[in-house]
């Protein structure tokens, strides 16, 4: 089985580390973990009935300029908090890091903490990825409301990439 690495990039306190948890362990916490420097968790996906492992690589909010935590990436999801639109400008920097060290990996940019409402205009970070070339989408790591199907975009560039990259 093959090992796809994937990054999931963004400010602190955008909820990275809480979509993983979610995603992998079906699990929320309130409780606030600072991940230092990096964090992988594997999952095992199935895309066109083949089995995948992606390495999901949490990077610490304020380590996102180590170049090495991108090399090799086959995709990357870029969170931020959609209460907070700082998290959102800062993408700007996580994307040209992304462009920089992983080439033309796919993006996914996510708009997190949506059960709590947004603070600005959702058209906002639909622009941002269009902007950049990515797809787009809301999620709630306190509720697991489209976790699943953002991981499964996410798998899925990276499979459609490595397998390009290979062609």
């Amino acid at each position: 089985m093959k090992t796809l690495k994937v990054i999931v990039g963004g400010e602190g306190n955008v909820g990275k580390t809480s979509l993983i948890r979610q995603y992998a362990k079906g699990k929320f916490s309130e409780a606030r973990n600072i991940t230092l420097g990096i964090d992988i968790t594997t999952q095992e996906f199935q895309v066109d009935g083949e089995s995948v492992r992606l390495a999901i690589w949490d990077i610490e909010g304020q380590a996102g300029n180590r170049p090495n935590f991108y090399i090799g990436a086959q995709a990357a999801m870029l969170v931020y908090d959609g209460t907070e639109p700082s998290s959102l400008e800062a993408l700007i920097e996580w994307h040209g890091r992304c462009k920089r060290y992983a080439g033309d990996a796919p993006i996914l940019v996510v708009g997190n903490k949506i059960d709590l409402g947004l603070a600005f205009p959702q058209v906002w970070g639909r622009v941002f990825a269009r902007n950049i070339g990515a797809q787009h989408g809301f999620l709630s790591a306190k509720t697991g409301e489209n976790v699943v199907q953002a991981f499964s975009i996410l798998a899925n560039q990276a499979v459609n990439h490595a397998t390009a990259a290979h062609r």
